[in-house]
């Protein structure tokens, strides 16, 4: 029987070691970045209608356009998955569907005039926020994360189409990370699957990887990863449904539900640490331990400087300073004084 009781403590080394560690924190980077381009696009240059998973999309599309089947292939999923998010895109106006030169009964993906500058005005976003990057963990570390990214996707096979003009943009880091921590989140769950966890799927690190050790907040899961409270009670219901979490009244807060881990979560837990330090065993020996430290010292350091999940794994407030500037590099002055006026209230 599973137990009902939160076995978790967080004063344990396991949990230290799955709370403060190298995939996690390039994963919360990545979040923090794609939702950073996101806000950005739309609030300063107007585009509507955007989705984080578009972006693979735009970017993989070259200029003389592409077939639908080797875009699947190149994202790793099936001909109809990829056919569905196309028909969205199409919809918002960033792709269209020409005639293939080479097969008159075949269509090929091509950038609308609106994806076009939606691409270069990404690459123009992507460096401005390298550039930040770049004031938090200095400019030695910067590129020494950058060689070491460059060196690991390239072996991978994981540069994007667009790499020549993000590096020449000094936007490599902001364009190369997200495709670490996909790999680091599909091969994560590989190692951990192989030690008894065989139901685990992509989708259940949103809630996972968000439930501390006070438990997790529906409400809070969905707002971190910029997805509906709808989707993330979804995956929390089939995580219920395999043992590893279970639903209890919130003690501060009698109208949410808190999620938390059973005996079982707590196992996948133990096995998930595991899989990390395999996991950067597997990195050392592609790019080295020197690259490796490099990179896993830029990442740390990066993810406490944005306080990034400070609210699931700290009771301790956020600084305000910090707070106060992430507002102004993300409001203009209108929507700062409307800001201040609503917090008065």
């Amino acid at each position: 029987m599973t137990s009902m009781n939160p076995l978790v403590d967080s004063a344990d080394p396991t949990w230290h070691r799955y709370r403060d560690n190298f995939p996690r924190q390039a994963m919360g980077i990545t979040r923090y970045l794609e939702g950073q381009i996101m806000e950005r696009l739309t609030g300063e240059y107007g585009f509507n209608r955007l989705r984080l998973y578009y972006e693979p999309y735009i970017s993989l599309v070259p200029p003389e356009g592409t077939r639908l089947t080797d875009l699947a292939e190149a994202l790793g999923i099936s001909r109809q998955a990829a056919n569905q998010t196309a028909n969205q895109i199409e919809a918002a106006g960033y792709i269209k569907r020409a005639p293939d030169p080479d097969d008159g009964r075949a269509k090929r993906i091509v950038l609308t005039e609106q994806g076009i500058d939606l691409r270069r005005h990404g690459v123009t976003v992507a460096e401005r926020l390298e550039r930040e990057v770049g004031k938090l963990i200095g400019p030695r570390l910067l590129k020494q994360s950058v060689i070491a990214l460059v060196d690991f996707c390239g072996q991978h096979n994981l540069l994007p189409p667009d790499f020549n003009q993000l590096q020449q943009s000094r936007a490599a880091m902001v364009g190369l990370l997200p495709r670490f921590s996909d790999y680091l989140t599909q091969r994560l769950m590989e190692l951990t699957q192989r030690r008894g966890h065989g139901g685990l799927k992509l989708s259940f690190g949103q809630v996972l990887s968000l439930i501390g050790p006070e438990g997790g907040r529906i409400l809070q899961i969905a707002a971190l990863q910029n997805v509906s409270k709808q989707a993330i009670s979804a995956i929390a219901g089939e995580l219920e449904e395999q043992g590893y979490i279970y639903r209890e009244q919130d003690p501060a807060d009698a109208r949410q539900v808190l999620l938390r881990f059973t005996g079982l979560g707590r196992k996948l837990i133990e096995d998930s640490v595991i899989g990390i330090d395999e996991l950067e065993a597997e990195i050392r020996a592609s790019i080295g331990p020197d690259a490796l430290d490099s990179l896993r010292t830029s990442l740390k350091k990066l993810y406490h400087a944005l306080q990034l999940e400070v609210s699931v794994f700290s009771r301790e407030a956020p600084d305000i300073s910090q707070l106060a500037r992430d507002l102004r590099e993300k409001l203009g002055p209108h929507a700062r004084r409307e800001l201040a006026e609503l917090l008065l209230k």
